[in-house]
């Protein structure tokens, strides 16, 4: 897991079957040396907040419900900059 900032949406015309319907986010992660994520979105993070990004493929795959499907970051947390003493 990695914390990452959304920087935006992505918009696809075509894409794997098993990501249709589904909000997908550029994710900046915070380390430097980390490259954007495309990350599945299924809590409604938004533009400019920090999240907690995984790459457990298996879990994003069970998210959308295709053992096939390329699915591999998704959103699991969305940080809470009120309550976050850490940040």
């Amino acid at each position: 897991m990695r914390l990452a900032t959304i920087k935006g949406h992505v918009t696809s015309t075509v894409k794997h079957k098993s990501l249709e319907g589904w909000r997908l986010l550029i994710a900046i992660p915070e380390s430097p040396d980390l490259a954007p994520q495309i990350v599945l979105d299924s809590l409604g993070a938004g533009i400019g907040q920090k999240v907690m990004i995984s790459s457990d493929g298996s879990e994003a795959r069970k998210m959308v419900g295709d053992k096939l499907s390329p699915a591999r970051w998704s959103v699991m947390g969305i940080i809470d900059p009120e309550r976050s003493l850490a940040l």
